[in-house]
């Protein structure tokens, strides 16, 4: 029975620091990959964006730049319909083929729109 006590003391330090190498490994080769810009045209101004994501092809986000110069990053989240980006607290960024729009949050938590109609330029 002793032994086997120390063979569970030596495998609950040991595992974890060999599955973290094994991890490591894996983690070391990922970049980040990103698209070409595209540009949107909407009723009040142009928005900027670039989608990325690692090379692995997980974990898509979005770089956005706005009229006024703001910047965000947001991830990419569950959609029925096109692709939603969003980091649920304050914008969405929503593109569904060649269209998007825009949505914040309001004083009373509810989504209002920002920017509307906004098609990609060619």
């Amino acid at each position: 029975m002793k032994g086997y006590g120390l063979f569970l003391i030596l495998f609950l330090i040991l595992a974890p620091a060999a599955a973290f190498s094994d991890t490591e490994e894996i983690f070391r080769d990922l970049t980040v990959v990103g698209s070409e810009v595209f540009t949107y045209r909407c009723d009040d101004g142009k928005i900027i964006a670039r989608y990325y994501r690692l090379s692995d092809g997980s974990l898509p986000f979005v770089r956005l730049l706005f009229p006024d110069g703001r910047e965000y990053t947001l991830p990419q989240i569950l959609s029925a319909s096109g692709a939603r980006y969003t980091d649920e607290a304050e914008l969405v960024w929503w593109i569904k083929g060649e269209e998007a729009f825009v949505e914040v949050r309001d004083d009373d938590g509810q989504w209002v729109t920002l920017y509307e109609s906004c098609r990609l330029e060619p």
